[in-house]
């Protein structure tokens, strides 16, 4: 299993342990424990929608700082055609070029060449070779290595051609050294990106062994600089040389106009590419013979690392890409296709699966835990809720055939060991030396049992939140649930309720079925808002170091007792 690199990193203190990544992420890359998450390398392919959806900023971007131009005698700035829509539409590309110039490159080569190029490699791969159709789009390196993890089948379709970023870096940096006469060592490629995928791509390329790319910016990080340099620039025209083809890569269909021939589809979003790869997966589409994929919606102009709104963005490129229409391709196409005749444009390694998931190195045990597998997600409830830190059952499963997680993950599961060992407990309790004489029926009384809050306090050693609340209110039962739903539909009027919750919903839920108190277990301390609305219902709230399960035990033994 290789070593990967990454573009995406976990900011651990800011990460809160919260769900949300882990039922975004395509690959299921990701899961959470110990109230921290955790990405698995293997499976992780730098899409960003953990990125999108992390409401802490925990997930983060790794790219290079500005500093690194120091270590370059020459430096070229590759923007990408997203870049041109990030501002206002009288701002013309040229004087982006030279802003770049401004702020430390020696020279800029537009990304949007390399996609011209690209173009007609791509035409020529569709006019020759229609066996394998559909051909799926190379330009989005997410969407290569999502099918290296998750379809593993489809990676022959993929074709064989660099990506654009690629060719531009090449044509730069050879022509650099060939007007500096410096060695290519010395002359430094820098793209301008709006995603981690081409981050990723730029340091640990797919189909080569080595990138032309020597570092990577965020679009974010430069767009202030460039947008204070633009305002007192002169534009030189020469300097803008794509036409409104390449540009036009940068948005969602881009790519297929630019092909202009053939049955062309075109799906933009990562969940939507993952529903139409699993359409080809099944039944083939050989209808349709190239199939552009973005991971994000709207295209590059929808990137993570992007500033302007996606939507604002695909007016502006798609009238850039209208007003340079027309303008003539900076190489021909005679030289064009001589440097698709000699392979330029095709990537020197074929692409290979991902191995992501191996149950077991030895064959015979990995069918064992295969059926385990299976078996074990039978006796899960199927909801998906991801509240055991997996994305779905099926991945709490493999994770507890492997051996990183347990069944009891499962907050429904656990329920049921509690109720097991709950009557256990009791049934013990019940039990005494043959010379002490067993309890008899006729002693226990009948009717409801009782028990005042102030021996709820005392015996799980709880603290009380808010304002003093009457000692002898009385508990008739409790319930232990962290689901609201399931609370409100079992929970009874003068239960205490065990949860680990700490928002204001649980003193809503509470106050409608009239309960006696709400104790929060594992000793979390309850958010200010949940306080408030407990002093404003005259809803007792506790909170006790003691878990769930420990407590739950607890009361219903002292209530047992009383029969």
């Amino acid at each position: 299993m290789g070593i990967y690199y990454h573009s995406v990193r976990l900011d651990r203190e800011k990460c809160k342990g919260c769900v949300n990544c882990i039922k975004k992420c395509p690959t299921e890359a990701i899961r959470v424990r110990g109230g921290k998450a955790e990405i698995n390398e293997t499976k992780c392919i730098d899409c960003g929608e953990c990125i999108r959806i992390c409401p802490n900023q925990a997930k983060i971007v790794v790219t290079d700082d500005l500093e690194k131009l120091q270590e370059y005698e020459y430096t070229i700035a590759l923007p990408a055609p997203a870049l041109f829509s990030q501002f206002k539409p009288e701002t013309e590309p040229a004087v982006i070029l030279e802003a770049l110039m401004r702020i430390g490159f020696d020279r800029t080569f537009e990304v949007a060449v390399g996609a011209e190029l690209i173009t007609q490699a791509i035409r020529e791969e569709i006019l020759l070779k229609r066996e394998k159709k559909p051909y799926i789009s190379s330009a989005c390196p997410a969407v290569v290595r999502l099918i290296q993890v998750r379809f593993p089948g489809l990676v022959s379709h993929i074709i064989r051609v660099r990506a654009p970023m690629e060719i531009a870096a090449r044509m730069a940096k050879e022509a650099a050294a060939r007007e500096t006469s410096l060695p290519l060592s010395r002359i430094g490629a820098f793209f301008i990106t709006p995603c981690p995928a081409k981050a990723t791509a730029a340091k640990q390329p797919v189909g080569d062994d080595n990138s032309w790319i020597d570092g990577v910016f965020s679009m974010n990080t430069l767009y202030r600089e460039l947008h204070h340099k633009a305002k007192s620039v002169t534009v030189d025209a020469r300097l803008h040389q794509a036409t409104g083809l390449g540009m036009g890569w940068g948005r969602a269909g881009g790519e297929n106009k630019a092909i202009g021939s053939g049955s062309l589809l075109s799906v933009d979003g990562i969940h939507s590419v993952v529903a139409v790869l699993e359409e080809v997966e099944k039944s083939g589409m050989g209808e349709i013979d190239f199939l552009e994929t973005q991971a994000c919606v709207g295209g590059c102009i929808g990137g993570p690392l992007v500033v302007q709104n996606p939507f604002v963005s695909r007016v502006l490129i798609r009238k850039m890409a209208e007003k340079y229409g027309r303008k003539p391709l900076s190489i021909p196409e005679e030289q064009t296709a001589k440097m698709v005749a000699g392979g330029y444009m095709a990537t020197s390694k074929i692409i290979q699966p991902r191995p992501v998931m191996q149950l077991d190195e030895d064959i015979g045990r990995a069918l064992s835990k295969m059926v385990l597998l299976e078996k074990t997600l039978q006796s899960l409830p199927g909801l998906d809720c991801g509240s055991c830190g997996s994305p779905s059952c099926r991945a709490l499963a493999e994770d507890i055939v492997i051996g990183v997680a347990f069944e009891s993950d499962c907050i429904f599961k656990l329920r049921e060991r509690v109720g097991i060992l709950a009557n256990e407990m009791v049934e013990l309790a019940q039990k005494v030396p043959p010379a002490m004489g067993r309890l008899q029926p006729a002693a226990r009384e009948e009717g409801i049992v009782r028990l005042f809050l102030s021996e709820v306090v005392e015996i799980l050693d709880a603290g009380l939140k808010g304002d003093p609340v009457d000692p002898l209110r009385q508990v008739t039962g409790a319930y232990c649930s962290d689901l609201l739903s399931d609370v409100m539909a079992n929970a009874k009027e003068g239960d205490i309720w065990f949860t680990i919750q700490t928002h204001p919903n649980v003193v809503a839920v509470a106050s409608l079925l009239n309960l006696s108190a709400v104790v929060i277990t594992g000793g979390k301390e309850p958010d200010p808002e949940t306080m408030d609305k407990a002093k404003q219902e005259n809803l007792p709230l506790l909170v006790t170091k003691t878990g769930s399960f420990e407590a739950a035990g607890k009361i219903y033994c002292f209530l047992h007792e009383r029969k």
